[in-house]
């Protein structure tokens, strides 16, 4: 006999609610004039691929919370969050670290050692891994930016390093 799983709602409203914020970035993304464009692509293409993966990651997490509840979520009732206080420090810091740091160090190794916070907050062990990481993460947005849309981020890696 099968167990029959049952819908978690408030796993499925943020299922939903992405999906909703997803349509609002594609209909926001229909009204840019199509002649409105930045170095490679008109300006409305990047709204529309958040807004598909957005979707996608809203249909999948309303999958799953109607066959049982999100995977990999610890069944843990006292609500609190991965790392409790001293991961939240560890986010806090990464997130100082970013505004203190991008223009000494760079985009790239600031946002780097943004993401190794961030995953050291919410429970890794590999300090080096999570930095390396974030900043193969982060080389794409620093060329997308600056290449596709034309935004001058700070520099890639400042050239006293």
């Amino acid at each position: 006999m099968a167990t029959q799983r049952a819908v978690v709602p408030t796993q499925l409203a943020v299922g939903i609610g992405l999906i909703a914020i997803s349509v609002m970035l594609a209909m926001g993304a229909y009204r840019f004039p199509p002649e409105m464009g930045f170095v490679i692509l008109p300006a409305y293409v990047y709204p529309y691929v958040v807004a598909a993966f957005l979707g996608g990651v809203g249909l999948l997490l309303s999958y799953q919370a109607f066959s049982g509840g999100f995977r990999e979520l610890s069944n843990d009732e006292t609500g609190t969050v991965p790392g409790g206080k001293a991961g939240a420090a560890w986010v806090t810091a990464g997130l100082v670290g970013v505004a203190v740091l991008i223009n000494l160090i760079g985009f790239v190794l600031a946002a780097g050692l943004l993401f190794a916070c961030s995953a050291r907050g919410f429970g890794s062990r590999h300090p080096v891994r999570d930095l390396a990481i974030g900043i193969a993460l982060t080389l794409p947005i620093y060329w997308l930016f600056n290449a596709g849309l034309g935004v001058s981020l700070p520099p890639l890696i400042n050239v006293w390093i």
